[in-house]
């Protein structure tokens, strides 16, 4: 509690220059600049989530992950970002159990979150649970209809496995 009044108090230097780095796409001085700015606030939310972020950007996911489990617990029933976010890190990991579980973790939190169920979609597509990733792209294109990536990549996804099943079925 204490690191977060601080952190609304104390102007970080470092903090500034890592969101300069990350505004301008130089990733990697963002995130030792953000890293550095930890060190003075520790446990700063904020800032765990702009490492992670600076890090995605680099793909980094591995080493993203400890930043936002340590950013989810912080937020536990109040943000679901981080969890979304530790659930998207993990998922491109490969790590699929502990992704869906951090993205249940996000849903409990919010349950009508787009994003939140977008990557719900993506894991249980890439699991085989076609209906599954269905619902959740229609829950995804029902709270957010502008949410376009969900329409098409929905729609692509359906097609691909129609046309899968199809050519399945002729043989």
């Amino acid at each position: 509690m204490f690191s977060f009044i601080k952190s609304l108090f104390v102007t970080n230097e470092d903090k500034k220059k890592g969101q300069g780095f990350l505004d301008s796409g130089n990733y990697s001085d963002a995130v030792a600049h953000f890293k550095a700015a930890l060190e003075k606030s520790p446990g700063d939310s904020g800032m765990l989530l702009n490492i992670s972020q600076a890090l995605f950007e680099l793909k980094n996911y591995e080493d993203a992950v400890p930043y936002l489990k340590t950013a989810a617990e912080k937020a536990s029933s109040i943000n679901p970002v981080p969890a979304i976010m530790l659930g998207f890190a993990l998922y491109k990991l490969d790590r699929l159990d502990e992704a869906g579980e951090a993205l249940k973790t996000a849903l409990k939190i919010d349950s009508k979150h787009p994003a939140a169920h977008y990557y719900t979609g993506l894991l249980n597509l890439k699991q085989g649970n076609v209906d599954s990733a269905t619902d959740s792209f229609e829950e995804v294109i029902s709270e957010k209809p502008t949410f376009i990536q969900a329409r098409l990549l929905a729609i692509g996804e359906m097609y691909i496995i129609d046309s899968e099943r199809k050519k399945k079925g002729q043989q």
